[in-house]
């Protein structure tokens, strides 16, 4: 098929993205053979393109000095109208695409304090993206006040926290345990307390304590029974987390009471139970009084109170 002057005149008139792309590139390569070659046209093709688009807007885009071409005023002002279009319309495909990414994932934005980030999370998670290939998990770090605030302000879909009985939840706070633990003397395995039944406190004293501070104690009572003077007696240790702690644990430098989440089966510490000095500690979801849970947190209930069955240490205890 032969495509005569006229027809090619047409075509190229009435194909304004066309023409606009050979402009714009024809502008920034300052050549329109470049131009040719980067859009995979014939040089002659990216001509008539340009020609046509100043004939339709009644200026002269370019002119010619030496082997570059240089856009004249009304070029310019054309060129600056033109290229963000050009630039839409060239990632027009990415765009769309993240778009629709973003319409069919699902972000689930949660709240963790240090000891839930550390220990209770991170099997979570797994499962939790193994189980929901399109759900994305965001993590927030805070402690107890400041995920609160998180959750009421809707920052985060809800807040995984341990309860503390000493600050008690807000009354526009909903919480629903899910992960019991057992409150436990935290040793070396060749410590002299490891493993042994009924601890007294007399006993666990005679060893350098250090305890979580106050503000972050989850155990109840922990400093009514153990009073501030009877621990830390050589090495104080600004408390930052359990991390931290369990490192001087294992140096044989002090010894802890925590909830056993911190210790897995192949640990290289020992947890001793205490539980008859203190009640067992429970962490859970905490949401915003009177809002509907949405069908990723649902999810991710459901599936903390089916893993709750293999890591809850003390709750199958009690059974």
């Amino acid at each position: 098929m032969i495509i005569t002057d006229q027809k090619r005149k047409f075509f190229y008139k009435n194909n304004r993205l066309q023409q606009l792309r050979g402009f714009c590139y024809a502008a920034q390569y300052q050549s329109i053979s470049k131009a040719a070659k980067f859009m995979g046209l014939s040089q002659s093709s990216v001509s008539m393109q340009i020609k046509s688009l100043g004939e339709d807007m009644g200026v002269s885009l370019f002119h010619r000095h030496g082997p570059h071409i240089f856009l004249t005023t009304e070029g310019q002002k054309l060129f600056e109208y033109a290229l963000p279009l050009v630039n839409s319309i060239e990632n027009l495909k990415g765009l769309f695409g993240a778009h629709i990414e973003e319409e069919t994932r699902t972000d689930l934005n949660v709240v963790v304090n240090s000891t839930t980030l550390n220990f209770i999370m991170p099997a979570m998670a797994r499962d939790y993206i193994e189980q929901n290939a399109d759900h994305y998990i965001h993590l927030h770090y805070a402690e107890h006040e400041e995920a609160i605030q998180k959750v009421l302000s809707e920052e985060v879909d809800f807040a995984l926290l341990p309860k503390r009985y000493h600050l008690a939840f807000p009354g526009e706070i909903s919480y629903k345990p899910l992960f019991y633990y057992k409150p436990c003397l935290i040793t070396r395995p060749d410590h002299p307390l490891a493993g042994r039944t009924h601890l007294s406190v007399q006993e666990i004293c005679q060893y350098e304590l250090t305890l979580p501070d106050p503000d972050l104690r989850v155990i109840p009572n922990l400093y009514d029974i153990f009073p501030e003077h009877s621990i830390n007696k050589k090495l104080r240790i600004n408390f930052i987390n359990w991390e931290t702690t369990r490192k001087y644990i294992e140096e044989g430098l002090v010894i802890s009471i925590s909830s056993d989440v911190i210790i897995n089966a192949n640990d290289q510490l020992v947890a001793t139970p205490l539980l008859h000095l203190f009640a067992p500690v429970d962490y859970g979801m905490v949401t915003k009084t009177g809002k509907a849970l949405p069908e990723k947190v649902r999810k991710f209930l459901s599936l903390a109170r089916r893993k709750a069955k293999t890591i809850n240490s003390w709750y199958f205890d009690a059974i």
